[in-house]
């Protein structure tokens, strides 16, 4: 192709790639003209854009991707005097983000903005790095920093600050929220910030019913953005709960020759307890907590390919278990090759049960569970990074949460080997020891007393529960839902749904129970 064509079909190239998320053949023309100019950084940059948003396509959380390594390293190719390098410089930050490196993400974002001190983009993304790795100091200080500087320009700062700590929000910030929310033509994304921020005012001056309402809003904004079937994901889940008990395909003569650690599987609805159990396995000399990575996803994707995850599960035959099973092991060998475990908290992975089961049937699967409003109410009123789509109707999320109910009575149904523990969070904080212990043992790890001191670790949880994780263990939270039993409508009816009645009496943790 001649150059003076080029630059603008590669421009016409990307923007297909991204509309059809296909970045492969983009990556490869790219590619093809680096061969023929090594220094063209325009080339650079869009390699390594190419190679992140294929990364994203597998797996929006932290993977091992070597590949990232590569763009990395593209992007530190572009001098500094060239048109390409600040753009280059915000895309590194975004990778380092992506993978939870977050003093390099620091370090490049705190040069960017000591360069451009008035950009409050870049400084809005450093203090969302500062929240991912629970800065709060920092993160607080840079989001007082942009509202003085212009306190209607976005509403992150003060969801950051009122979720991290709301005793430090400024003057003038319900005025301000409520200003951009009476703005007509304000994004749907910027909507759901401000009224969660709202909510999160009213809520901690005990005005629930207020609270509630702004939460209602934010999602109502982030339904209008983002429309869902519930309809599908109803029938999705109960694909699932009939392939359930499906015979492993795995061979495991071959686990004689693994080497590395091997996996332990934390899965549950989010806001069940998945962070607080990782972070008491993580504090165990012989595990290493890996958090919420996407490595599993990452390795059926790469092997079957993409899809919903029922056509996924029936792809997975025995040469496949093979292949994903040797990349996620390889993977857990870079996250922590000394340990005996590591672990993987990705709560969505409740829905890739049988897939671990058909791969690692000799992995230990722990499900996490708590009282089903508590659950369902924790989900709705948390300003998640990517909003989980079916609590945005209180309908809805009644209806999705019964459905993971079924998949899981499914499930420790179909438990014929003791792989699956149940894990109820209201017996953890009640008695950790007894419980932690108890849940240790079923991973075939001796009790360490250090496991109960995990808050001491330096090590961030980069999830919606990295506040709580960063304390002791305490019984805050058990009743906090009751708050807000007034405003709640269909969700109340879970309490007495005749499938979820269990959770009238007390639930001891065990695998022999099948809970929701």
């Amino acid at each position: 192709m001649k150059d003076r064509f080029f630059a603008p079909v590669a421009q016409n190239f990307r923007q297909y790639a991204y509309q059809s998320n296909d970045f492969a053949a983009l990556e490869t023309a790219i590619r093809k003209r680096l061969g023929t100019e090594p220094g063209n950084g325009i080339l650079a940059y869009m390699l390594a854009d190419a190679i992140f948003q294929d990364e994203l396509s597998k797996s929006p959380g932290v993977c091992v991707a070597p590949r990232l390594a590569e763009a990395i390293d593209a992007l530190g190719l572009i001098p500094a005097q060239s048109a390409q390098y600040d753009d280059a410089q915000l895309l590194l930050a975004r990778i380092h983000f992506h993978q939870e490196q977050h003093a390099q993400a620091f370090d490049v974002l705190e040069k960017f903005v000591a360069r451009y001190p008035d950009n409050l983009a870049v400084q809005m993304m450093l203090a969302t790095s500062y929240a991912a790795a629970n800065e709060a100091s920092k993160a607080v200080s840079t989001c007082l920093a942009i509202i003085s500087a212009n306190p209607l320009y976005s509403a992150q700062p003060y969801l950051i600050i009122s979720f991290m700590r709301p005793k430090s929000m400024p003057d003038g910030a319900v005025g301000y929220l409520d200003a951009m929310l009476d703005k007509q033509d304000l994004a749907n994304a910027e909507r759901y910030k401000a009224a969660f921020a709202r909510g999160r005012i009213e809520e901690a001056k005990g005005n629930m019913k207020q609270a509630f309402d702004f939460y209602k809003r934010g999602h109502a904004a982030n339904r209008a953005e983002r429309p869902f079937d519930i309809v599908h994901e109803r029938k999705e889940l109960a694909r699932l709960r009939d392939m359930a008990g499906e015979t492993p395909v795995w061979d495991p003569a071959v686990a004689a020759e693994e080497d590395g650690p091997q996996a332990i599987f934390v899965v549950g609805m989010p806001r069940s307890g998945t962070t607080l159990t990782e972070r008491i396995l993580g504090a165990h000399p012989d595990v290493y907590a890996a958090g919420e990575v996407g490595d599993f996803a990452k390795a059926v994707i790469d092997v079957v390919g993409v899809g919903p995850i029922s056509e996924q599960l029936a792809g997975i035959d025995r040469k496949a278990a093979a292949r994903i099973r040797k990349q996620y092991l390889d993977a857990l060998k870079a996250y922590a090759p000394e340990k005996r475990f590591v672990t993987n908290k990705t709560p969505a992975n409740f829905m890739r049960i049988e897939m671990i089961r058909r791969v690692f049937p000799d992995a230990p699967i722990i499900h996490t569970h708590r009282h089903p409003l508590a659950t369902c109410l924790s989900i709705y009123t948390t300003p998640f990074s990517v909003p989980m789509r079916y609590s945005d109707d209180l309908g809805e999320l009644a209806e999705y949460y019964r459905g993971y109910v079924a998949l899981m009575k499914a499930s420790f149904e179909a438990d014929d080997r003791g792989q699956m523990y149940d894990l109820s969070y209201e017996d953890l904080v009640s008695d950790p020891e007894a419980v932690a212990r108890d849940y240790l043992a079923h991973c075939g790890l001796d009790w360490h007393p250090g496991c109960l001191e995990f808050y001491r670790s330096d090590k961030a949880a980069a999830t919606a529960s990295m506040i709580q994780v960063r304390r002791p263990i305490n019984q805050d939270s058990v009743q906090k839902w009751q708050r807000f039993e007034p405003f709640i409508g269909p969700l109340a009816a879970l309490a007495d749904d005749a499938e979820i009645r269990q959770w009238q009496a007390a639930v001891k943790s065990s695998r022999r129970v099948v809970a929701a």
